[in-house]
């Protein structure tokens, strides 16, 4: 009995937790998708999984539909497990990829885009393009390719973004490429990949350094392996307050990109 009362405990408390995650990505970012009502729709499952059958006792009949439901809880109970241990795997392998690899230099850096504000850089794309920055200056000879489309509130597409402030830091325009069609990481890598291959100095078998912020730099490099390139990854780092939220969505991203992104 303990050991079910301290599993419905904690059913209970994950359910709360997505249920607030998705509250504050609409908060946040404004937009209803996939990624921001998915973790309140389990975090209402688990809920109900949590109380459900106390509920269940004092509310429903007696007799097959009362015994149908409680099937369907258990079997929702079991999903829900199964869900857990493939969060814990998942968010093992995200924490675990997003420390630096050694640092090389190559002769082409990606950085992936993150967002503009009307022209201006969002907080997360300037602290992707200080990083590149830094590299770039370290390795003069390094080429950069400039990654990301246009969406809505952006003014200019995200790699247009990205050039203004690497030519105000210094960088030479000849050293810069841009991809500004994509929209999504898989996209990031398969046009910039595109991009590459028309390079007479490229090969296949380089290596490309990668910057993007931690918590995407598994999803990332994976994506750009699908896509024939060879990551190393480089980290800009993620705020402390917004870890948990964002650790947690990357779990969605994961799973939907080892599903539907090939």
């Amino acid at each position: 009995m303990k050991i079910r009362l301290i599993l419905s405990r904690l059913l209970f408390l994950l359910g709360i937790i997505g249920v607030i995650d998705t509250l504050l990505l609409l908060l946040y970012n404004g937009g209803i998708n996939l990624g921001t009502i998915l973790p309140g729709i389990l975090g209402g499952l688990l809920i109900l999984c949590g109380f459900g059958k106390a509920f269940l006792q004092k509310s429903m009949p007696s007799g097959k539909a009362r015994q149908w439901i409680l099937k369907t809880r258990r079997g929702v109970i079991a999903l829900s497990l199964i869900g857990l241990i493939s969060f814990l795997v998942v968010e093992g392998a995200i924490i675990s990829n997003s420390q630096p690899d050694q640092v090389v230099e190559v002769d082409y850096l990606i950085i992936l885009g993150a967002g503009l504000n009307g022209e201006q850089l969002s907080w997360t794309l300037r602290e992707r393009m200080q990083k590149g920055l830094d590299y770039l200056e370290r390795f003069s000879n390094v080429k950069v390719v400039l990654s990301g489309g246009q969406g809505p509130g952006e003014n200019i597409s995200e790699a247009e973004g990205m050039r203004r402030y690497l030519v105000e830091q210094g960088i030479s325009d000849e050293r810069i490429l841009m991809e500004d069609q994509s929209t999504s990481t898989m996209e990031n890598f398969r046009f910039s990949k595109e991009i590459l291959v028309q390079q007479q100095d490229y090969q296949d078998s380089e290596r490309v350094a990668v910057i993007t912020n931690d918590f995407h730099l598994f999803r990332s490099k994976i994506l750009a392996r699908r896509n024939g390139l060879i990551p190393v990854g480089i980290p800009s780092p993620t705020p402390w307050y917004l870890v948990p939220n964002v650790y947690l969505r990357e779990y969605f991203a994961v799973v939907k990109s080892l599903i539907l992104d090939w």
